[in-house]
């Protein structure tokens, strides 16, 4: 069989191809729109309630570590781009319009008054939303298992479980015949229905609800000062930012005057306070991280169902319990997730 014979003139030809061909393998699709995509960092702004990231320590960490579990490694696969309230709730309407000129992503929004203002400032952006109670009734959602719109997250069941903290607080302290309600007077939609839930389980077990709207927390001196004055023993107080950004405060204003103190979150009772029931909280953050990963990933908030607490904790401090003077019943000491001692 005869060979191919390649004239010199031809070979120049036959070494240009190879050469295009050689280059259009190694160089990549500069229009890809799925290179593109990963080329592109998301970015993942963050509403938080409190002045500092060292006030949000508590709660950063595991809202990244939640990221972590997942495989995410920030400023490679997300960046967070985070602002603070301050504890100031007008402060959020300006971090939310501030998020989405910035061209976020989604945003995360910590807190009822966040989501609100995530609400107002975008209605296409994606928003996950935690530390929220009663989402379908402030307007955020259509119904928990199919939000509808661009807001989908973590509910904290609040409302509901006010009736069971004044219960726990009365199984704590047999006898108990009136408590204090803390409320939130910046959160009057909330507030109400706390009040409402809590002094129906009041009538129930026969014990007086005295109510007091704090607006700031410089009045939770003179508020524990009153409960005092009134020979009231105990307090509860709503589930609010408000008062877990203040839980060293609360912790010794109970401690000072002599008054148990029911809360919302196990954290606060960590640094003083006698007894909490609730969520667990850092495990909410954590559990954010697979929201965001499940919208990045092409769904849509609007199908993406509402959870509610999977597990309550009942958390107890003995020390404090000493310090006032009360002796828990065993009872609920086995009923305890955790004792402090």
């Amino acid at each position: 069989m005869p060979r191919l014979q390649i004239r010199a003139r031809d070979r120049g030809r036959v070494s240009s191809r190879r050469v295009v061909l050689a280059l259009l393998c190694m160089t990549p699709l500069v229009g890809s729109p799925a290179l593109a995509q990963r080329q592109r960092v998301p970015k993942i702004g963050v509403l938080w309630h409190a002045a500092t990231p060292q006030d949000e320590a508590i709660y950063a960490e595991p809202l990244r570590k939640g990221f972590q579990d997942l495989g995410y490694v920030e400023n490679r696969d997300y960046n967070l781009i985070e602002t603070y309230a301050a504890e100031k709730y007008e402060n959020f309407v300006a971090n939310a319009d501030q998020l989405v000129r910035a061209k976020v992503d989604i945003i995360i929004a910590v807190t009822g008054p966040a989501a609100a203002a995530a609400q107002r400032a975008t209605s296409t952006t994606p928003v996950v939303f935690l530390v929220v109670p009663d989402p379908v009734g402030r307007g955020f959602a259509k119904s928990l298992s199919r939000p509808g719109g661009n807001l989908t997250g973590l509910s904290t069941a609040a409302v509901e479980l006010s009736s069971k903290r004044l219960e726990q607080l009365r199984a704590a302290i047999p006898g108990l015949k009136r408590v204090g309600l803390f409320v939130n007077a910046k959160d009057s939609s909330m507030s109400r229905a706390v009040e409402e839930r809590t002094r129906s389980t009041a009538t129930d077990l026969d014990v007086l609800v005295d109510v007091t709207r704090i607006d700031a927390p410089q009045e939770l001196s003179g508020a524990f000062a009153g409960l005092s004055g009134r020979s009231i023993p105990a307090v509860v107080f709503m589930q609010d930012p408000l008062f877990f950004n203040e839980r060293r405060q609360i912790a010794k204003l109970g401690l000072s005057n002599r008054i148990a103190t029911m809360v919302a979150n196990g954290l606060m009772v960590r640094e003083g306070c006698l007894i909490s029931y609730g969520p667990n909280f850092p495990a909410q953050f954590r559990r954010t991280a697979s929201f965001v990963d499940k919208i990045l990933k092409g769904h849509s908030p609007a199908e993406i169902p509402i959870e509610e607490p999977a597990r309550l904790e009942l958390v107890l401090n003995l020390k404090t319990a000493e310090a006032l003077g009360l002796e828990i019943p065993a009872a609920l000491l086995a009923q305890a997730d955790e004792v402090i001692e």
